[in-house]
């Protein structure tokens, strides 16, 4: 049975309800239809839980210049705390999480590899197969795919019992600039900046296909809506975000995310979708912005770019009706309120995270 925080009131019953639950216990609906698995009730009102819970947030980090490995802080309602050293490991710069275990690139003691981490912070186990860090890192559900800019490559490992396996490193090309792994139902893309092209893959790691892109175009990372019918993708160098069909792989539009139609600025970085699906966020580093597109029936338009709240802002996160973005050279990780129109509102809070660039949340 699950306990009201000990600061909850009963509120008095009101026939106005709420438009909206975002993250206060308030009121939602005094119907017993429709329940969901995550709420409950109190003198006959039914209340939102998980709006009322802190969620724990990891960072990963560039070690080195005051960075000791992975930090952690709570969330809630927009307010960061102090952070604390999680775990001490050398340049975890890509980080995710699944079923209570952090996967992460890293530097182990000879070469560089991926570690499994508990949330006691303790390294359960490694694997070392690269000369130099990957720069990031995806989970499906046993499978771990990391992607490495540099040595042009791509590594498939999987956990087994709670230790790391190696299936195979497929290397594309030396500086192919390989910077994700996407995993999408039988298929693996892999986009691929330095080639201007997402190569396609098969489960057994054998290639089938690619996405092509004009010369300097620099496709770094995308996002595939629920229903599987398209890839949103953004192109590092030219700052654009792409439409492209996952049935026939084929560009359907694409617009510049800087201020005044501007492209080829370099280093756009992060893309996240919100959770309705109607906007996409996207963050460039070169002018420490965020970018706000709407999707109107998957054509997008750009509404909005704001500060980040500092320098070079490698990933962000969207959490409960919040941004938070982890900006490296400013050394911070800042939240900002996420308005009902999708376009970002004030700052809300802000922590001092050492060369933090990537967030992963419990």
């Amino acid at each position: 049975m699950r306990k009201l925080p000990l600061n909850t009131t009963r509120k008095k019953e009101s026939k106005r309800q709420p438009s909206s639950i975002t993250r206060l216990c308030l009121p939602y609906s005094n119907s017993t239809e429709n329940l969901e698995t995550d709420s409950f009730f109190v003198a006959g009102l039914r209340i939102r839980y998980t709006e009322c819970m802190k969620k724990t947030v990891y960072a990963g980090t560039y070690t080195g210049n005051g960075s000791e490995g992975i930090y952690r802080f709570d969330f809630e309602d927009g307010i960061l705390s102090d952070p604390q050293l999680f775990c001490r490991i050398k340049n975890p710069k890509y980080i995710c999480l699944q079923n209570d275990v952090l996967t992460a690139v890293c530097d182990n003691e000879k070469r560089s590899g991926a570690a499994l981490v508990n949330m006691e912070g303790e390294i359960t186990d490694t694997i070392s197969y690269e000369g130099g860090t990957s720069c990031y890192v995806c989970r499906d559900e046993n499978r771990i795919y990391t992607a490495n800019y540099h040595e042009g490559c791509f590594t498939a490992l999987r956990e087994e019992d709670g230790r790391l396996v190696m299936d195979g490193i497929v290397q594309i090309r030396e500086k192919a600039g390989t910077h994700q792994v996407i995993p999408f139902k039988d298929q693996l893309l892999v986009p691929c900046l330095l080639l201007d092209r997402v190569m396609i893959y098969d489960r057994d790691l054998n290639r089938t296909g690619s996405i092509r892109f004009n010369n300097g175009t620099g496709p770094r990372h995308g996002v595939i809506t629920k229903d599987g019918q398209y890839l949103y993708l953004v192109s590092e160098l030219s700052n654009e975000l792409f439409v492209i069909t996952t049935a026939d792989w084929q560009i359907q539009e694409s617009i510049s995310i800087l201020p005044n139609g501007e492209k080829y600025k370099r280093d756009s970085a992060a893309i996240r979708l919100s959770e309705d699906e109607k906007h996409v966020y996207i963050s460039t580093r070169t002018m420490d912005i965020i970018s706000v597109v709407r999707m109107e029936d998957h054509h997008p338009q750009l509404i909005q770019t704001v500060s980040c709240g500092g320098r070079h802002p490698r990933d962000f996160i969207l959490l409960d009706g919040y941004l938070l973005s982890a900006n490296r050279f400013s050394n911070t990780v800042v939240s900002f309120k996420i308005n009902e129109d999708g376009t970002i509102g004030e700052e809300v809070s802000r922590i001092s995270v050492p060369e933090a660039v990537s967030l992963a949340v419990r």
